[in-house]
């Protein structure tokens, strides 16, 4: 069972390996033994430099890598980063959308611009990379790694979801919607590849470590209190969800959400 969690012999890309969770999960498939590319959600260059961090992460397990920054809700940019994810890697077996752009303010008070802003880098950066990632799935077919056949099919989508597309949350209109967008078309790219032998899955992420949190320290303590664990969630903790979804394990897994949040979509 052990080496059925093996990623050997596969390609993966990580967007959004400039936040916490997305390199925590960037790592574990490096660890896992799978190549990584990894790119960031904007052309942010706080988020370029933690980017490059990651790559060297990954580097240092003797890994084929590289990081390139993007604004991915721009489909030349997803274009061009599918293409060289393919090209320098040799193939592209998992696709993981981590893209996030944190936002909070009153409805009243959002621009319009604002809200496509929102929509397009959460919700339409999925969509664009999922399709991208999909046509070179489609076309190599399934791979081979350490002498055996991945049988599961030719690739594996993983979404990275937050807990707030599933609750609503005041002052935070614009994230919740872009985010149950996030679950919902994460269903529906399952039903339409999984003939093809595409898995598309989503974690669904609670708060967790290293993430902005509204309201400081002061928001923080407020919100552990709130959770039934009385903290936050650990990024490795979410990562190791993507790592089975990566894997052979998760061969009859699709369009699904698996929720590590700590209970909070369980508490009154």
């Amino acid at each position: 069972m052990v080496s059925k969690f093996s990623l050997d012999g596969m390609a993966a890309l990580v967007i959004g390996a400039s936040n916490s969770i997305g390199r925590a999960i960037a790592v574990a498939l490096g660890e896992a033994d799978a190549d990584v590319a990894v790119a960031t959600s904007t052309l942010a260059r706080s988020e370029e430099v933690l980017a490059n961090s990651c790559s060297n992460e990954i580097w240092a397990l003797n890994r084929k890598t590289f990081a390139q920054a993007i604004d991915s809700s721009d489909e030349r940019d997803i274009e061009a980063l599918i293409s060289r994810a393919a090209s320098e890697l040799g193939r592209l077996d998992i696709m993981v959308n981590a893209q996030d752009l944190p936002f909070a303010q009153p409805v009243a008070e959002t621009a319009f611009a604002d809200w496509r802003r929102v929509m397009d880098v959460n919700l339409g950066g999925v969509f664009l990379a999922s399709r991208a990632a999909a046509s070179v799935m489609l076309a190599q077919g399934p791979s081979t790694s350490a002498g055996t056949e991945f049988r599961t099919g030719s690739g594996r989508i993983i979404n990275v979801a937050s807990v707030l597309g599933e609750r609503g949350m005041a002052n935070g209109a614009a994230y919740c919607a872009a985010q149950a967008g996030v679950l919902n078309l994460t269903r529906a790219l399952a039903l339409e590849w999984a003939g093809n032998g595409i898995n598309v899955n989503a974690i669904g992420a609670g708060w967790t470590e290293g993430m902005g949190i509204i309201g400081g320290d002061e928001g923080r303590q407020k919100l552990e209190r709130y959770l039934p664990y009385k903290r936050l969630a650990r990024p490795e903790e979410i990562a190791g969800v993507a790592v089975y979804l990566a894997s052979e394990t998760s061969a009859y897994l699709t369009g699904q959400v698996i929720w590590i949040e700590g209970g909070a979509l369980s508490h009154v």
